[in-house]
């Protein structure tokens, strides 16, 4: 992208900041793992204690080491649609059920940087990375008791936004356009 892209803004608000809105109502804390210029207010900030960049799963046990609640949201922080409703319904439906995590499935793929999880995944998460693991969906692949949702997401709108990434300049121009429907 060139720059930082968590202050990248859509309708006038930064990244960071339309995530954290999603988050803070149904969350009782929300964490960013890394760096960003822009500290939305009551967000808090952690670090991981592994060096290097080792991915996505690193920024989760980062999370997750952090965290102080068991039942977490892990959200990526460029996500300019995620809702408040897919939230709670994720996280209610991990609280309903006997399960580790409630990841989102559509698009023939999963979704793990926007799914609920079982903060006791943790040591699963550490083992993973000991063992070379760098991707979230690689970890989910050898995990029990992970539960898929797929077709309910659309009552929260359209998957596509809801579940979508600023990785580019055209996925900015994508989500600005998005925004204005």
């Amino acid at each position: 992208m060139g720059r930082e892209k968590l202050s990248l803004e859509v309708e006038g608000v930064p990244l960071i900041q339309r995530v954290s809105d999603a988050l803070t109502d149904s969350c009782e804390e929300v964490l960013v793992v890394g760096e960003s210029s822009i500290r939305p207010e009551g967000v808090g900030f952690a670090t991981g204690e592994r060096p290097g960049r080792l991915g996505p799963l690193a920024g989760v046990e980062a999370g997750l080491a952090a965290a102080t609640n068991r039942l977490t949201f892990v959200a990526a922080a460029d996500m300019p649609f995620l809702r408040e409703d897919l939230v709670g319904y994720l996280l209610e439906h991990l609280r309903a059920r006997d399960v580790r995590a409630v990841v989102p499935h559509h698009g023939g793929r999963i979704h793990p940087l926007c799914a609920a999880y079982d903060r006791e995944v943790l040591p699963l998460v550490s083992a993973a990375l000991d063992e070379g693991v760098r991707a979230v969906h690689e970890f989910l692949e050898g995990m029990d008791e992970v539960e898929y949702v797929g077709e309910e997401l659309r009552r929260f709108g359209d998957p596509d936004l809801l579940l979508m990434n600023v990785n580019s300049p055209g996925d900015l121009e994508r989500a600005r356009r998005g925004a204005r429907r």
